[in-house]
């Protein structure tokens, strides 16, 4: 069903450059090659001390002011390199600004503001409506038999999901996926000028969209996340007071909201699938015991971590599982590689549904910086494959149609297309 274990490929980290296409589908190989190696490998290729052990990355997640985040990796390593491109920000848009991302104190203020429209409960008001649109999917293809997953359900189910709680209306979501693919693009690195010219273009027409909402949320208020944001106050740890949001803070809250609310979850659903067709028992377990869904979903999140690795930046002389890393490095800290540690995760790469410490992986991040939609994506892929098991039976590969490859980059896990057959149930 799946492409076969031929065994390592690299025979050293000095093998390794994580610019590689070849390492990029064989990350948890490459990673395997580190660990063994080194707590805290510097990577001459990229210029970063790469981390893969659990405890460093846990360690490393739980000082942010050791190891910054956000604006400070920034300036010194850009997202956008070409000054063509930067420029056009300042012309024509608002930069690019995350306010979630900054470090303390300010990100806790912007959490805070965030974080209520994001919690369990919150998101169980909705769940009629996740549930209805997940059927809503499933009733356009049903009678088909065979589908490519990721354009038919785990592309769309999160955009119609996310783009609800933002308040954008359902007609503009074509439009909101091209800007979402132009906002993550340049993390895939090495883009041509003319690709950096493109993607940020589309960010500055996303930034002209959101500000356009939000004026006529300030006009017509609706029980969204984007009302909510032109409402409140934050505490500004500048002025010592509370203020209204900028124009600036209110869009970049909200892109950072519309991609993490869309563009990992889609990954994490299409790699379920995947992981069904590698692991047919799992499979047979979850149409035994729906009840086991949940520990297959977070199985799922630690064996293909949608996002693999993220930035921080040194502020100080500092020891990483023994190594000295110099203040001013920077470095790639490997969630994927840390969620294969077999120290922390025993015989890592096979599913166990009910692996006790499943949760306590790293596909979401931990400390200050966890994802604030991490409650959203876990319990929109939940309640997608109570739904999916349930109508469909024989859930299976259409022959001859996947190669199970992956989109370039250093930091997600995503299938590029994945082709799946079935029978209705009943």
């Amino acid at each position: 069903m799946a492409q076969t274990d031929t065994g390592c490929p690299f025979g050293s980290a000095e093998e390794i450059d994580f610019m590689d296409p070849e390492v990029q589908e064989n990350w948890f190989d490459a990673y395997d090659v580190i660990r063994d190696e080194s707590p805290a490998y510097f990577m001459p290729q990229i210029g970063m001390y790469v981390l893969t052990r659990y405890d460093d990355i846990e360690f490393v997640l739980r000082h942010p002011k050791l190891f910054t985040a956000a604006s400070d990796v920034q300036e010194q390593e850009p997202l956008i390199k070409f000054p063509e491109a930067r420029a056009l920000y300042d012309e024509k848009g608002w930069g690019r600004y995350t306010p979630l991302s900054e470090n303390l104190p300010k990100h806790a203020h912007y959490r805070g503001l965030v974080d209520p429209a994001l919690t369990a409960a919150a998101i169980r008001e909705r769940e009629g409506f996740v549930r209805a649109t997940i059927n809503e999917l499933i009733d356009g293809w049903i009678d088909e038999y065979e589908i490519e997953f990721i354009d038919r359900f785990a592309e769309p189910l999160p955009m119609m999901v996310i783009a609800e709680l933002l308040g954008f209306p359902r007609m503009d979501l074509p439009q909101l996926k091209e800007w979402s693919f132009a906002w993550v693009w340049p993390f895939s690195r090495g883009l041509t000028l003319e690709e950096e010219l493109w993607a940020v273009n589309k960010h500055i027409e996303l930034q002209h969209y959101i500000f356009e909402t939000m004026q006529r949320k300030r006009a017509n208020p609706q029980n969204d996340i984007i009302t909510r944001l032109t409402q409140i106050e934050v505490e500004d740890v500048d002025l010592g007071r509370k203020r209204p949001l900028t124009d600036k803070e209110i869009i970049g809250i909200t892109d950072h909201l519309l991609i993490g609310g869309n563009e990992t979850t889609t990954f994490a659903i299409s790699n379920g699938l995947w992981l069904l067709f590698r692991n047919p028992d799992v499979y047979r377990e979850l149409q035994a015991d729906r009840g086991k869904i949940k520990g297959f979903v977070e199985e799922t999140l630690r064996i293909e971590s949608p996002t693999q690795g993220l930035y921080r930046y040194v502020t100080e002389d500092s020891d990483i599982g023994g190594v000295a890393v110099p203040k001013g490095a920077m470095l790639s800290i490997r969630y994927g590689a840390g969620n294969h540690d077999p120290k922390r995760f025993p015989d890592p790469k096979k599913p166990e549904l009910g692996r006790k410490n499943a949760g306590r992986h790293l596909a979401f991040g931990i400390g200050e910086h966890v994802c604030p939609g991490a409650t959203l994506s876990r319990l929109e892929q939940t309640w997608a494959w109570e739904i999916l098991l349930e109508r469909l039976t024989n859930i299976r590969p259409a022959p001859g149609k996947n190669d199970y490859q992956h989109r370039g980059g250093m930091w997600v896990r995503a299938l590029e297309k994945i082709y799946m057959q079935f029978d209705k149930a009943g």
